[in-house]
């Protein structure tokens, strides 16, 4: 099987929610997730070996700026890494999807948020860059 030349990968689906300590006691209690990055209001929660990851955000974060708006309770928002940021979203564009957030670097990460042609959303995450 040939490799992609920009493979977008399911890495995290983040969970907007109110009560933060009771997500985590719930998720790691119910799904025997454990915490593998305690960010201060944004613990990033571990699924298995080879699984993707669950981010606890609450809802509306003052500390997400402008991409504050997408953290919405009871709208889980996914996360698709890339190796090639502006490359996965002039393809969003070419093919009839909508960029509404774009790349701007958030700590150790670049990130962007688009939609799909159905209005489905994405966030999307490059290491580094």
């Amino acid at each position: 099987m040939a490799t992609k030349p920009n493979p977008c990968n399911l890495v995290d689906i983040t969970v907007p929610q109110a009560a933060h300590s009771d997500a985590q006691k719930f998720y790691t209690e119910t799904f025997g997730w454990s915490v593998d990055i305690d960010i201060p209001g944004y613990p990033i929660m571990g699924t298995g070996d080879g699984g993707a990851q669950v981010g606890l955000m609450w809802e509306s974060n003052p500390d997400s700026g402008d991409l504050a708006k997408f953290w919405k309770t009871g709208k889980a928002m996914p996360f698709l890494g890339t190796d090639d940021m502006d490359a996965t979203l002039a393809a969003v564009e070419t093919n009839g999807g909508r960029v509404l957030a774009p790349k701007r670097q958030k700590g150790p990460v670049w990130v962007a948020v688009c939609e799909d042609p159905w209005g489905n959303q994405w966030f999307l995450w490059q290491f580094g860059g």
